[in-house]
């Protein structure tokens, strides 16, 4: 017998499956990174590598569309909105501060240009997944994150 939490990474995990065009297909995204490094040699641009969080969000708002609407149907339409919300404001702070980084540091070396993003983006990535997987959890017991439904697929 399945608990609500086993089904609910069930469910969540066939939704991701079914969009998952990037992750599944190692290809799509070897072709992306490759139109993105002609197109940046092309244009003399290094603000061309923002074309990458720009596809992964918009091939994973079809997964998040998803999984509010199966997470209505468990926590309610509001929960589910105010998890969706911090999700989407969490992915644009994420790229808004890429792209500034990236713009700050376009005259240094490459890697000092990527190990300072690393040490910037990295610490707000992991306090605002943290305090999210907090406060959510605290509210719903079977709160099942991104990661674990990667981890399923």
């Amino acid at each position: 017998m399945r608990t609500a939490r086993d089904e609910r990474l069930h469910e969540l995990t066939l939704a991701y499956m079914e969009k998952d065009l990037l992750g599944t297909k190692w290809l799509w995204t070897v072709l992306l990174l490759m139109g993105i490094g002609i197109l940046m040699t092309w244009f003399d641009s290094v603000l061309l590598t923002l074309l990458f969080p720009a596809a992964f969000l918009g091939s994973n708002l079809r997964y998040q569309v998803k999984k509010r609407q199966i997470l209505e149907s468990y926590i309610g339409e509001e929960r589910a909105t105010r998890q969706w919300r911090f999700w989407l404001i969490q992915n644009v702070v994420l790229c808004v501060t890429f792209a500034i980084l990236l713009i700050q540091t376009m005259d240094m070396s490459f890697w000092q240009m990527w190990g300072l993003i690393l040490i910037i983006l990295l610490p707000i990535y992991l306090v605002s997944e943290w305090w999210f997987k907090k406060r959510i959890r605290r509210d719903d017991p079977d709160f099942v994150s991104d990661q674990e439904v990667y981890k399923n697929v």
